[in-house]
């Protein structure tokens, strides 16, 4: 069997090499799933980029463990134009209960070992990794819970502080704050609304996304 770092040396070297590769792993952030086929995120990166190979799954509902699943079937590859994760919120919206400590550092632990892995299978290239927006704008209430009757959530903006810190802890330079550029375009009528379903991107905020993204990429280049 030859090692993916035999692998990757004779790629490099080969006439016939492939189109260069996009990475993207992660959830409804920057999937197509809400915004529509070809309307997401990471779909909007590539576009940009074309040609390229893309290599990884983005799916709503996908947690860590998802994107650990995936480490496996990733070829890697020494051309790769970009690489763009997004994780984090639906780890936190399964609790029932706000996280103790513990679960925050087994979080950062798991997702800097995901990353070392990938820097491995993808040693040169972009690095993009999204935190988590906040599409209440610092209220922890979102419509379709107002309208149900349920209260809001002030605890929910607690932990979402702290799975920003430890994503900022894990994508140091590579960070890209969603965050900050999203805040204000949520529920509370502020700015221009960027999302649908309580938390899922509209186009329009996808778009303003990618921008930020492909903004990021020529900054880096």
């Amino acid at each position: 069997m030859i090692s993916s770092a035999v692998r990757q040396f004779l790629e490099f070297f080969s006439p016939k090499r492939e189109n260069p590769v996009f990475l993207a792993l992660g959830d409804s952030i920057i999937s197509d799933c809400y915004p529509g086929p070809g309307y997401g995120v990471a779909a909007l990166v590539q576009h940009s980029l074309e040609p390229v190979t893309r290599h990884g799954v983005t799916r709503t509902g996908y947690v860590l463990a998802d994107l650990e699943a995936q480490l496996p079937g990733l070829k890697g590859s020494l051309h790769c134009r970009a690489a763009l994760l997004s994780i984090g919120g639906n780890d936190l919206l399964a609790l029932d209960a706000p996280p103790q400590d513990e679960w925050y550092r087994s979080f950062l632990q798991r997702y800097r070992a995901l990353r070392q892995q990938l820097k491995t299978l993808y040693p040169s290239t972009t690095w993009l990794v999204c935190n988590l927006y906040d599409p209440t704008d610092g209220t922890g209430q979102l419509p379709g819970r107002e309208e149900r009757g349920f209260p809001s959530r002030p605890a929910l903006l607690e932990g979402l502080a702290r799975v920003n810190e430890v994503i900022a802890e894990v994508a140091g330079d590579d960070l890209v704050d969603l965050h900050a550029h999203c805040f204000g375009h949520g529920w509370s009528g502020r700015l221009p609304l960027w999302f649908q379903r309580d938390i899922e991107p509209n186009r329009e905020g996808a778009r303003q996304m990618a921008d930020l993204l492909l903004s990021r990429l020529e900054l880096r280049r």
